[in-house]
């Protein structure tokens, strides 16, 4: 019996050790703070989509996550949101990259300061000339091009690009892709600038262009801040349809535009990726030295057009595409 309780007694205070050790274990888990930094406007539905993802994949992951853009398109300011982040030291950095000439100091230092960088939506050659851990979004020329091999399929002969933040590579990029397919068959495009904080002055502004440009078919928008104010415009216009407007990325408005086939069709690069993704390839790395196997991961293009547009429509009012 003696010896039993012996056994007992041995067998309690190993189990005890263990639900110690447990505890200790739990106590001691790390909570990694990574912060994200966009040029996106605050009043941009694309980016709230972007955060939507980011903090998804944070509450998933137990990772706090702090999230911060300009109230506009400023690159000094978002050199100096860049830096002031560095200072904190998080444990990791989400950043976009409109302009790589603009940012790669301030993303260098926090380099320097050995905290992992993830680049997404913008600047994918930014890791060509930075050691960031990968690029997420998509290859914007590209996606330019296969804009207007889109449009062309409607037998367009004059279009118009409307660009919303001007002085942003991405944007940039989207243009000059979408003009050298064109311009290879023969057809002009004109690039209007806007301002996308009046919506109202955007509408009337390509109004004008369009009376004194009748013979435009074809009118494609750089992202929903151009975009918004399109529909209301083609609403007015275009009630035969002649002007085939397509966009990147999208709204649920743009969506239903979709559907009542005023807009033909939207590019999706799928935001809500450019958020989640980098977040938990951030948590992997620090917790287990997992590293992207290629510099770039690509989220689209893909065709958003009548035939799918309805099942995505749901998932864009939940704010996840």
């Amino acid at each position: 019996m003696k010896i039993l309780k012996t056994i007992l007694l041995t067998m309690v205070i190993l189990f005890s050790a263990c639900l110690n050790t447990k505890d200790t274990t739990v106590k001691e888990k790390q909570t990694f703070t990574i912060n994200m930094v966009s040029h996106g406007q605050a009043s941009d539905p694309f980016w709230s989509t972007v955060k939507n993802g980011a903090e998804a994949a944070a509450e998933d992951l137990g990772v706090n996550l702090i999230y911060q853009a300009p109230t506009n398109f400023d690159m000094v300011t978002m050199a100096q949101m860049i830096d002031a982040v560095t200072a904190t030291a998080p444990h990791g950095l989400i950043v976009s990259v409109p302009d790589i000439a603009a940012l790669k100091k301030s993303i260098g230092n926090a380099i320097d300061k050995n905290i992992p960088v993830i680049a997404i939506n913008s600047g994918q050659d930014i890791s060509k000339e930075l050691d960031i851990l990968t690029y997420i979004g998509q290859s914007e020329y590209e996606a330019g091009m296969i804009a207007a091999e889109g449009l062309l399929k409607y037998n367009i002969n004059k279009a118009v690009c409307i660009n919303h933040e001007v002085g942003n590579i991405s944007l940039d990029h989207r243009e000059e892709g979408f003009k050298y397919i064109l311009n290879q068959n023969g057809i002009d495009v004109t690039t209007i600038p806007i301002d996308a904080t009046d919506p109202s002055e955007t509408k009337e502004l390509v109004r004008s262009y369009l009376s004194t440009n009748p013979d435009t078919d074809a009118l494609l928008t750089l992202g929903p801040l151009g975009a918004l104010p399109m529909l209301k415009l083609m609403k007015e216009i275009n009630q035969d349809g002649r002007i085939k407007m397509a966009t990147f990325d999208f709204t649920p408005e743009i969506i239903e535009g979709i559907l009542r086939e005023e807009v033909v069709f939207a590019l999706d690069q799928q935001q809500y990726l450019q958020g989640y993704l980098p977040v938990v390839f951030l948590y992997l790395y620090l917790t287990n030295q997992n590293t992207p196997a290629f510099s770039q991961l690509q989220t689209g293009p893909s065709f958003i057009t009548k035939e799918n547009a309805q099942k995505i429509l749901e998932l864009s009012k939940r704010g996840t595409r």
